[in-house]
C-alpha cells in the first residue's frame, strides 16, 4: 500500500492561500495548534536494519541454508557418515521509492499563523512515519497464520478475541521453529488498541512502567505476557477473507509476535526517507520564488526473511 508523492502544482493552484473575506467580516484564529495524531514506527521495532549500498542494483538477494534431517541411525563400523546434500533458499527483496509534497503560496506562508510552517513540518514527519509503518505491517500479515483459540478462517467467531491462552500457543509454535529470542531473552509482539483491552486483563500481565531500569523499553512497548515484550500500534491492519473462501465474515485484526531475525527493513544510502525544505524556492517551477514546498521522499523495503519466525495472528475485537 504505497503512497504516492503529489507533483507540484505550481502558483496557481497551491495547498495554502489566503482566499478572499467579505467586507467587514473578521475571523480570529487562536494561535494554539491542536494535537495531532502521531504514528511512531511501531511495526519496525526489531527488525534487521540495513543500509543498501549505492550503485549496486535495487533488488538484494539473501541465501539461508535450509535445515539438514536430524541423525538418529548409528554409523556401521568402518563406514563414512550418510552423504547430505545442502540445500539453499534464495529471499530477493526490492527497493522502492515512496513520499509526499504540500506546497503553499508565498503571501500565504508569510501571513498565515503556522510561523515557519513548523505545523506543516511536523504533519508531513507524521504522514511519513506513518506510511513506513503501514508498508512494514503490511509485510508482517505474511507472516505464519494463526487464529483466535487456535480455529481456522471458516470457523471463525466474534468471540476469538486475544487472550493468554492465545499467546502460549503463538509462543509454542515459535519454539517448535526453533525461533531465536531477542538478547534479552524475549520474543516481540505488536498489537492494536482493540487487542490490547483483552491482552492487558490477564492476572499475569507485566506492566511496562514497572520494568527494571536495566531494560530498554522498545517505541510503543506497553508491558510483557509469558515471555512476550508487546508493543501497542496505533496504526491497524485488518480485514475479512472473501465470502468464496470462507463461510465466517468476521472482521480479523493482526496481531503480531516475532523472534530475532525474522525479517528486515531496507533503506538505501544516499536516499534514505527523510524531509525536505523548499521556503519559497526559486527554480524554474517557480521563477518568482512563490511557493514554498515541504515534502518527505526516499527508498525503502521491508521483507520477511523467515515467515516461520514471525506468528501473524488473527483476532476479533471486543
Amino acid at each position: 500500500m504505497g503512497v504516492v508523492g503529489a507533483g507540484i502544482s505550481g502558483a496557481t493552484n497551491p495547498n495554502l492561500s489566503t482566499g478572499t473575506l467579505a467586507p467587514g467580516v473578521k475571523t480570529y484564529y487562536e494561535k494554539v495548534f491542536l494535537a495531532r495524531a502521531t504514528y511512531p514506527l511501531v511495526f519496525k521495532e526489531g527488525a534487521q536494519m540495513r543500509t543498501h549500498p549505492v550503485n549496486e542494483g535495487r533488488t538484494v538477494n539473501f541465501t539461508r541454508h535450509n535445515a539438514i534431517g536430524v541423525v538418529t541411525t548409528p554409523i556401521g563400523e568402518m563406514s563414512n557418515p550418510v552423504t547430505c546434500p545442502i540445500n539453499l533458499s534464495t529471499i530477493s527483496m526490492t527497493l522502492s521509492e515512496y513520499g509526499m509534497t504540500t506546497n503553499t503560496s508565498r503571501i500565504g506562508s508569510l501571513v498565515s499563523i503556522d510561523e515557519g510552517m513548523k505545523e506543516t513540518v511536523g504533519a508531513m514527519g507524521d504522514n511519513m512515519g506513518q506510511t513506513l509503518n503501514a508498508l512494514t505491517g503490511a509485510e508482517l500479515q505474511n507472516g505464519t497464520s494463526f487464529f483466535g483459540n487456535d480455529h481456522h478462517v471458516a470457523s471463525f467467531t466474534a468471540g476469538d478475541t486475544l487472550d493468554a491462552c492465545d499467546i502460549r500457543l503463538m509462543v509454542r509454535t515459535l519454539e517448535l521453529a526453533y525461533t531465536p529470542r531477542y538478547a534479552d531473552g524475549f520474543y516481540l509482539g505488536k498489537t492494536d488498541p482493540y487487542s490490547k483491552s483483552t491482552l492487558i486483563a490477564d492476572t499475569t500481565w507485566v506492566n511496562g512502567k514497572t520494568y527494571s531500569d536495566i531494560k530498554d523499553l522498545y517505541k510503543g512497548e506497553i508491558g510483557e505476557l509469558y515471555g512476550v515484550r508487546w508493543l501497542l500500534s496505533p496504526y491497524v491492519l485488518s480485514g475479512t477473507e472473501a465470502a468464496s473462501t470462507a463461510s465466517s465474515t468476521v472482521t480479523r485484526f493482526y496481531s503480531f509476535v516475532h523472534g530475532k531475525e525474522a525479517f528486515g527493513c531496507y533503506d538505501l544510502e544516499k536516499d534514505k526517507p527523510k524531509l525536505y525544505i523548499l521556503p519559497n524556492q526559486v527554480d524554474s517551477n517557480s521563477p518568482a520564488g512563490r511557493i514554498s514546498i515541504v515534502s518527505w521522499a526516499g527508498s525503502y523495503a521491508t521483507k520477511l526473511l523467515n515467515s516461520g519466525w514471525i506468528i501473524a495472528g488473527r483476532f476479533a475485537a471486543v
